[in-house]
């Protein structure tokens, strides 16, 4: 028997190679997504946590020690049992809080300890070793005037006094990084004047401990491994983040903001999962689909065999057997081909964890195994068909053309289960960032029931084209015609055509979304081409270094950017003169941007500058009373703060002179202070402010000559600050007269010495975005610009969105709001934003002007992120798959012309003896299989719009549902006309080589 079943496989080789090739793809496919899924769970998890905050990957417990030359050591050894991620060590760090004094300037200050602390300084110098030694950050040491070799005094609050001798000074390496997330000594604000204040001094662990304070701010800190995000062996780092929490107990306070990461991880995963899982089913159902029509017409072409072996009396099961292995013999042959390709190319799809491995092949094996099964009961209903026909139409060269009943009763159940199903997709759909297998199905469904009700309108619709076309004449056409109404199968090729073509155009929509939502997403979060996080001295030295590393003002701005304000909103303070030739500004922002910054910039008086060299001050003290003195402050072109100090000044009036120097060619004045001399008072608020005290400018000259301005008392304004009261500022006989505030206070009211000078519009002109609010009373809007003072307001614009801004902010002008905001500002984050043709070499540039570079962040590597999140592997997956259906579809309509050629080309071929033309072959031939693909490809991509629009996107664009502008969803009409030439290529050859064949078979090929 065996021996008969080979010839008949080599006598139908075509079909025997269509099965073959058939269920190698099925089974390979099948085999290679669990493998891509768990994959696929890895990539993401890694990209994760890679692209985290870095705040995500720590674990931090705090608490009051008791202080002792081996606090750290007993930190370790305590808290170290409770915080234990495995693959992680932990780091424990001491400090105590004090002032830190150098030849009489003194500052607040932060005596620290922590471990492997040098590994993650950028030194000048070297590292603390004994007692007494220490570091001081570089803008420490400026301020205090010390180098290596100095000695320091550091003082414990109301405690004894401790020698420093400074080993050198250091800067954060990576402060962005893990090892300083979450740590109070980490943290400094990009533009603060005032965060050397809080830059830790650190020393060695003894010193910190012979601070002779009772006790000591300990810390315990861990960062995270990536693997413990991949739930490696069961590990659940949430619940054993919780489980550390409740172990804690009452002393240390354990907190990680790393839950929200694995909750993020595993929804990702499961994105992936799923999206993966219902490609990969709607593969493989294609692919048994496929199998059954295949197996089904190579049935049709076995028909007159099975009839002769009934009516020679042939045993029912010998029957069987003989038809049965003709298809089984070639899949089995494909299903072990198929499972070693699969097993191969799963390995190429991506690393999976050791202990996945053994997961990863079982799931694939078993994929293959299901494959395999489904393959063979598809053959077996196909064949049934054949086996239950009677000899007579067994005999049939054209099979009868009526089916009955059940196949359509099955059609209409299938088109009502498929619009049931599209409808509660459609229902399901609506709920934002749900995304459930009915919804991934959906334009399976949607093609499914589209295809099947244009697969009964074929028969049909060529039956009256070809009666038309025989009582016009048109032979070819009416024979086309009448081949695809005569024809049983063609429906079945119609709509496997169709459906795949469908999948395909579905897939590739939905690709090409999340592409231009990834790339839209990736400027916005951006803000400009590249954009670098930096560490300035102030913010006036931010803008004169972006300004001086790029004169010509076309390839750098300065940017900062703060959201310590209200909840959700942040606000945005840009260089408005380069903003606009550097950010990347969407269309669905809103206004035109050199508009809108051009409002935000009105004019205002010109600032004051003073060269270096002698200044004299011109001032009277009408009335007697306490020492007084006046305190001009300025900043230099670099951005660094100077003050000139006169006096103390004596009754009466008289000429102060200073030697300014320091401005490196011009600095800018920006207030005026009445101070008290040092001393003179007991009281802190009246050492500071002096209390109803009058002096009067009348002239304040400069090495180019008087400076006009400062005796203008329209050039001066007190603070902008609503709880803030300074001096009074009138004209008086054509001088300026400065009187402090007395000391009866409104409750909440703070008393000021300084009164600064105009040179910026108030209330400072702001744009912002929908829902964005100011507070403050009714008609006096105020907001923090830099998480400090509020400033007044006045709403300019409304913007529907602004870059790198999540929601609700404010766009303002960083000079302007500098000037007007006064305050050192907290959790500033400086940048310089870079146009796209920035040289590479601007970042040395700034580099040269004091800026400290911590991060660079492009719109490519956002790009590149977002492409290695769940959603796009998810799709990727689903865009292989889509092609694959097309590729089955073309074997399945290379099925379809083998088993009906021999029978055609005996039609043709006597026509032909009969006087057909063989320009009349070509076109019916050629033309019957054009027809199909062209209207199997048209009723696939008209199905694959319809169900993006019902359904919009069957895989979440992001996986947190971020939709500050509109994600594009629905059906992309480029995608869809590249799956349809796709369709029309693939499918198209394929029956372009069928009818070939045919004309040559039929005698075509000779005239």
């Amino acid at each position: 028997m065996l021996a008969v079943v080979l010839g008949a496989i080599r006598a139908r080789r075509a079909q025997a190679a269509t099965l073959f090739l058939l269920t190698a793809l099925a089974v390979t496919a099948a085999t290679a997504a669990p493998w891509y899924v768990v994959s696929a769970a890895r990539s993401v998890a890694i990209a994760d946590v890679k692209g985290a905050p870095a705040v995500q990957r720590v674990v931090l417990a705090t608490a009051r020690v008791q202080a002792a030359p081996d606090a750290a050591a007993a930190v370790r050894a305590d808290v170290g049992r409770i915080v234990d991620i495995p693959g992680a060590t932990g780091t424990a760090s001491v400090r105590t809080a004090g002032e830190l004094t150098h030849e009489g300037v003194k500052q607040t200050a932060t005596a620290a300890y922590r471990d492997e602390m040098c590994e993650h300084l950028t030194l000048a110098g070297s590292c603390p070793a004994g007692a007494g030694e220490a570091l001081v950050s570089e803008r420490t040491a400026a301020r205090l005037g010390l180098a290596a070799g100095d000695t320091a005094t550091f003082t414990a609050v109301g405690e004894r006094q401790i020698e420093l001798r400074v080993t050198g000074t250091y800067q954060l390496r990576d402060p962005l990084g893990p090892y300083w997330a979450a740590s109070v000594l980490g943290r400094a604000s990009g533009t603060d004047t005032a965060a050397g204040a809080g830059d830790p001094v650190f020393t060695t662990e003894a010193t910190v401990g012979s601070a002779s304070v009772a006790e000591l701010q300990a810390e315990y800190h861990v960062v995270i491994p990536v693997e413990a995000y991949l739930g490696i062996d069961g590990y659940d780092l949430a619940a054993e983040v919780d489980r550390q929490q409740e172990r804690s107990g009452s002393q240390w306070r354990v907190e990680s903001r790393s839950p929200a990461l694995v909750s993020r991880v595993e929804r990702e995963q499961w994105l992936v999962n799923l999206g993966v899982s219902v490609a990969a089913l709607q593969l493989l159902l294609l692919c048994w689909f496929a199998l059954f029509f295949a197996v089904r017409h190579s049935a049709e072409q076995r028909r007159p065999d099975i009839g002769w072996l009934k009516l020679r009396g042939g045993a029912r099961w010998r029957v069987w057997a003989l038809v049965f292995q003709q298809s089984v013999l070639p899949m089995l042959a494909g299903a072990v081909v198929g499972a070693g390709a699969g097993l191969g190319l799963a390995r190429l799809l991506g690393e999976v964890d050791a202990d996945r491995v053994g997961l990863a092949t079982s799931l694939s094996l078993a994929a293959g195994g299901a494959a395999v099964l489904g393959a063979l009961v598809a053959a077996a209903a196909a064949a049934r068909g054949g086996m239950g026909a009677g000899v007579i139409d067994l005999l049939r060269h054209v099979p009868a053309r009526r089916r009955g009943w059940r196949a359509d009763v099955i059609d209409l159940i299938v088109v009502v289960i498929a619009v049931a199903g599209v409808y509660q997709a459609y229902v399901t759909d609506r709920e934002p960032g749900e995304s459930t297998g009915l919804v991934l199905v959906a334009p399976a469904l949607v093609a499914l029931a589209v295809a099947l009700v244009a697969a009964r309108a074929i028969g049909p619709l060529a039956v009256r084209v070809g009666h038309r076309a025989l009582r016009a004449g048109r032979l070819p056409l009416a024979m086309a015609a009448t081949h695809l109404a005569r024809r049983p199968g063609t429906h079945r090729v119609f709509a496997l055509l169709a459906v795949s073509v469908a999948l395909l155009g579905a897939a590739g929509s939905g690709w090409s979304a999340a592409a231009t939502a990834r790339e839209e997403r990736a400027t916005h979060d951006i803000g400009a081409d590249r954009v670098l996080t930096v560490q300035a001295r102030s913010r006036d030295h931010l803008l004169a270094a972006v300004r001086a590393a790029d004169p010509t003002g076309r390839q750098a701005a300065a940017v900062v950017r703060n959201g310590t304000g209200e909840a959700g909103q942040v606000i945005l303070a840009v260089d408005t003169e380069r903003f606009a030739r550097v950010a990347s500004w969407q269309e669905e922002y809103g206004q035109g941007l050199p508009d809108l910054l051009r409002r935000l910039r009105p004019e205002a008086p010109a600032p004051v500058l003073i060269g270096d060299g002698r200044l004299a001050l011109d001032a009277e003290v009408p009335t007697p009373g306490a020492p007084v003195r006046v305190v001009a402050h300025l900043l230099t072109a670099g951005g660094s703060p100077l003050t000139v100090d006169f006096g103390p000044l004596a009754a009466g009036r008289g000429s102060y002179q200073m030697d300014l120097s320091g401005c490196g060619g011009e600095c800018r004045l920006a207030a005026i202070e009445l101070a008290a001399v040092a001393g003179v008072r007991a009281s802190p608020v009246e050492r500071e402010v002096p209390a109803d005290r009058k002096v009067r400018i009348h002239a304040l000259t400069g090495a180019a000559g008087p400076v006009a301005e400062v005796v203008d008392a329209g050039r001066w304004r007190g603070s902008a600050r609503d709880d803030v009261r300074g001096p009074t500022v009138a004209a008086v006989g054509g001088v300026l007269e400065l009187t402090s505030p007395g000391l009866d206070m409104p409750t909440g009211v703070d008393r000021s010495g300084l009164v600064y000078l105009v040179d910026s519009p108030v209330p400072l002109p702001v744009a912002h975005t929908r829902f964005a609010s100011a507070s403050g009373a009714p008609g006096d809007p105020r907001l923090s610009i830099f998480g400090g003072d509020e400033v007044p307001v006045r709403f300019s614009d409304a913007v529907r969105a602004l870059p790198r801004v999540p929601a609700r902010g404010f766009l303002v002008d960083l000079e302007y709001a500098d000037r007007l905001a006064v305050d050192a500002g907290l959790g500033d984050e400086a940048q310089v934003w870079l146009a796209a043709d920035a040289p590479d070499d601007i970042v040395d540039r700034l580099r040269e002007q004091g800026l400290v570079v911590l991060a660079d962040d492009s719109i490519g590597s956002a790009r590149g992120r977002y492409g290695e999140q769940g959603p796009p592997l998810a799709l990727r997956f689903q865009l292989i798959a889509g092609a694959l259906g097309v590729l089955l579809a073309a074997l399945a309509l290379a099925v379809a012309a083998a088993v009906e050629r021999p029978d055609r080309a005996v039609e043709l071929a006597a026509l032909r003896a009969q006087g057909l033309p063989l320009r009349a072959v070509r076109l019916i031939g050629y033309g019957g299989y054009a027809a199909l693909v062209l209207a199997g490809v048209v009723i696939g991509i008209a199905a694959a719009a319809l169900g993006g629009s019902l359904v919009e996107a069957a895989v979440p664009v992001f996986v947190d549902d971020w939709a500050v502008l509109p994600v594009a969803t629905g059906p992309q009409a480029g995608a869809l006309l590249v799956a349809g030439l796709t369709g029309l290529v693939v499918l198209g050859v394929t029956g372009a080589v069928a009818a070939g064949q045919l004309v040559r078979a039929s005698g075509g090929g000779r005239r």
